[in-house]
């Protein structure tokens, strides 16, 4: 697998022991994290994922999953309104996970929903906060807050 990261906000080690917790049927090909919208030109990210530009731009999308190349993207730059590195983090790696969520709906070969990556997303790394506290270093579990 290939990962295109700055890492300033993950370490690639850090992304690999998140990937490996959820097991092979979670695997994808590539995993772009988009810290700025410059990475979006640096990583050519425009280029592979034309689709919803504006809305990515603006910081509307947080990622995606693109299925024929088994591509995650992150926008960690979505999560600016939190004005707060580890909230970033946080609701990044939520969004990591609900991405993820689409791989395994598409290497399982099983319709999902928004929904159900939002709810595993969530769930996943409220059920696993010790161990995200850990891999991240951060000193205090955290929990997640869906939106309503």
């Amino acid at each position: 697998m290939n990962i295109y990261n700055n890492q300033n906000y993950f370490t690639n080690k850090q992304l690999l022991k998140i990937l490996n917790s959820l097991g092979a049927d979670y695997e994808i090909n590539k995993l772009y994290i988009i810290e700025t919208r410059h990475d979006l030109l640096k990583y050519g990210v425009i280029r592979i994922n034309p689709f919803g530009w504006i809305e990515i731009i603006r910081g509307k999308i947080e990622g995606n999953y693109l299925p024929t190349s088994k591509t995650v993207i992150v926008y960690v730059f979505a999560h600016d309104e939190y004005n707060d590195f580890h909230s970033s983090q946080l609701y990044s790696i939520h969004a990591l996970l609900h991405e993820l969520r689409h791989a395994y709906h598409n290497n399982k070969n099983i319709k999902g929903s928004e929904e159900d990556c939002d709810e595993f997303a969530t769930r996943y790394l409220d059920e696993n906060s010790n161990f995200f506290s850990r891999v991240m270093k951060w000193e205090d579990e955290w929990e997640v807050e869906e939106e309503d």
